[in-house]
């Protein structure tokens, strides 16, 4: 996995996609990684282009996949 650094954001350290289990991976600055499973990768490249790492996390993954704490 590669990791997406996002100095940019004020809730999001990085992030990161397995393509094999499409499982999306975010790091957050206040602690804490999390697992998202079943992730598209379309959503992975949306979140990479979004002005706003932590407003398109908000919107368009949490309550839409399931997730764990890593």
């Amino acid at each position: 996995m590669n990791w997406i650094e996002t100095p940019e954001s004020s809730n999001i350290a990085r992030f990161a996609y397995d393509e094999a289990s499409n499982m999306l991976v975010v790091d957050f600055l206040k602690g804490g990684t999390y697992n998202y499973y079943d992730v598209p990768q379309e959503i992975f490249e949306q979140m990479k282009a979004a002005s706003s790492k932590g407003q398109f996390l908000a919107q368009n993954v949490k309550g839409v996949y399931r997730y764990a704490r890593a």
